[in-house]
């Protein structure tokens, strides 16, 4: 696993010589200028290419030739048209952090944003080791579940419940989680996790062609004070019923797993 870090600008001048400046997972925005000084796109290019060089990853003269690190090349060729796309958003206060990952042939990159605006990449060495992180980034448990519980609903029903949970009306919420299967216990945890969790977030599978989502497989994930995680997803279709699931990093990181390996054959 390596990382670098890379300032918008650089990222926005390596994108312009690839056919697209949309990144699946994040738009063209966050890789433009953000205020009126910057607002020139040549000065913003120019500072792209200055960073780049002073870094290194732009090598070369403008007489001779400058080309890109075979490094940079790889991020940005799989950025630019990924075959799948792992995108995980994290609620933190009153907004979302995101992390994604795309894999290209056998390349597979992360992707984040600090606080400073400065963009994160990290290359993996596999899809299940970038899974992991994108799993544990979510605030998952860490733990292994032994035979999750496992309820099978509409997500009519347990939109109902949601909202019962966050309106603080627990009883109710658990109460109709016990009519649906659940065990008092595991109703308790859920409508804790939905009400007040200590993480929370969505996981995204994207299968992308021609740099465009196709299809995806949506998971909500909630972690609750006592390190309980839930997922919520549907087993089929985004039409479908709805499932809750007990779960944690580890589990979560094999249901992905089997999920992209079935589309993968199904694809082949």
């Amino acid at each position: 696993m390596t990382t670098i870090t890379m300032h918008p600008s650089e990222l926005a001048y390596a994108f312009s010589y690839s056919e697209t400046t949309d990144i699946v997972g994040w738009g063209r925005d966050p890789f433009l200028p953000t205020t009126e000084a910057d607002g020139d796109p040549k000065r913003w290019y120019a500072d792209g290419a200055a960073r780049l060089a002073e870094a290194g990853r732009l090598i070369g003269t403008e007489e001779d030739g400058l080309n890109f690190t075979d490094e940079v090349t790889s991020a940005v060729l799989t950025l630019a048209d990924p075959v799948l796309v792992l995108m995980a958003q994290r609620k933190e206060g009153d907004g979302m952090r995101r992390f994604t990952v795309h894999m290209a042939k056998e390349t597979v990159l992360g992707l984040t944003r600090h606080p400073d605006g400065m963009f994160e990449l990290t290359h993996y060495a596999d899809l299940t080791a970038a899974t992991l992180a994108c799993v544990g980034f979510l605030g998952a448990a860490r733990s292994p579940v032994q035979a999750g519980a496992r309820i099978d609903s509409t997500q009519e029903a347990l939109a109902e419940i949601h909202q019962l949970a966050t309106n603080g009306q627990a009883d109710v919420a658990s109460a109709k989680l016990v009519k649906l299967g659940a065990s008092s216990q595991d109703a308790a945890s859920i409508q804790q996790a939905m009400a007040a969790p200590s993480a929370a977030g969505m996981l995204s599978i994207l299968y992308c062609a021609d740099n465009v989502a196709r299809n995806a497989r949506p998971f909500s994930v909630m972690t609750n004070a006592d390190d309980d995680t839930w997922i919520l997803f549907p087993p089929a279709s985004l039409e479908g019923p709805m499932v809750i699931e007990q779960s944690s990093i580890p589990a979560l990181t094999a249901r992905v797993m089997v999920e992209i390996a079935a589309w993968l054959k199904l694809s082949a």
